[in-house]
């Protein structure tokens, strides 16, 4: 089951019917009809947009929207962005409740990313058309208003919604999806020039525990994405070294500790020393760390190598 990923389709058959994404839609509980699905942790936001309610993956505003259009609209809308699997005439479909594969997903939104659908995936590469395929290609060009608006939404996921754990160095767009129980995780989206999809779930269709779509799933395709996509990769921050000499601590008698050593990170150490004086020094996740706590203070000092001008390189 495709989970929320499926709400493309849903928001696509609304962009086709007029709506933009700062039409408002209700993100209340649903009281009427014999579906009433529930939000996320059941977390309503009143009255928001339609950008704000696919960033946050409303259950209630694609319900709604679902009967707004009715079931031929949005199936339309999948099939022509390339979606063949059989698909039930049923509100749940708004949630993603009809399965689909991997492939065809990933595929329909390629034809987002590529402004033209559907998009056919190939087994090999393929010579670019030329003018006369391009003409009798079959593919369908998206209009620029609704490409606009759906490359709006799905980087808002990214941006300020469910799927800022795909963050990029670079524009990136997407979209969560978690199926009833956790028993499938997803993300999909694209950025530069390359479309993934990533799904996790048990071989025995079993839930999954506590993972969600915008959990690992958006882990695993920043971290893929970070690698493949030119720029993609956020530059790790540079360490700074601080000097902040504070006011003496007025600590209570005590009896000596012995002393001791723990290893920390690669190279790093915290030291336990008689006179109740503890240190934590050495190369810590990348970072050069001199922390002194005695009865003086806490001094967070340069480390050696800083002080070299020698900085020890971030793992």
């Amino acid at each position: 089951q495709p989970g929320s990923t499926f709400k493309l389709f849903v928001y696509y058959a609304a962009l086709r019917a007029g709506v933009t994404p700062e039409t408002q839609i209700e993100d209340t509980p649903i009281t009427q009809g014999s579906y009433r699905p529930k939000n996320s942790a059941e977390r309503y936001r009143g009255t928001i947009s339609l950008k704000a309610a696919f960033a946050q993956s409303s259950n209630v505003a694609a319900v709604r929207l679902y009967r707004q259009l009715g079931d031929e609209a949005i199936i339309k809308a999948a099939r022509d962005l390339g979606i063949r699997s059989p698909l039930a005439a049923d509100p749940s479909l708004a949630l993603g409740s009809s399965g689909v594969t991997l492939l065809e997903l990933t595929s329909a939104y390629a034809g987002i990313a590529a402004g033209a659908y559907p998009v056919r995936p190939q087994p090999l590469p393929i010579r670019d058309p030329g003018l006369i395929d391009r003409i009798f290609d079959g593919r369908t060009d998206l209009s620029s208003r609704n490409e606009t608006a759906l490359r709006d939404m799905l980087q808002a996921v990214v941006r300020d919604g469910t799927g800022r754990a795909a963050r990029l160095n670079t524009d990136a767009f997407g979209k969560t999806g978690t199926s009833q129980d956790n028993r499938d995780a997803l993300f999909v989206g694209f950025a530069g020039d390359l479309i993934v999809g990533v799904w996790v779930g048990n071989d025995d269709n079993t839930p999954l525990k506590g993972i969600s779509g915008g959990g690992l799933p958006a882990r695993i395709w920043r971290d893929f994405m970070s690698a493949a996509v030119s720029g993609a990769a956020k530059p790790a921050p540079k360490p700074r070294a601080i000097d902040a000499p504070v006011e003496p601590l007025d600590l209570p008698d005590l009896p000596d500790l012995p002393d001791a050593t723990i290893p920390i990170g690669k190279s790093g150490e915290i030291t336990i020393g008689r006179g109740n004086s503890v240190s934590i020094g050495g190369d810590i996740g990348g970072v050069p760390v001199d922390l002194q706590i005695d009865r003086d203070g806490v001094r967070l000092n340069q480390s050696p190598a800083e002080r070299e001008g020698d900085r020890a390189p971030r793992s």
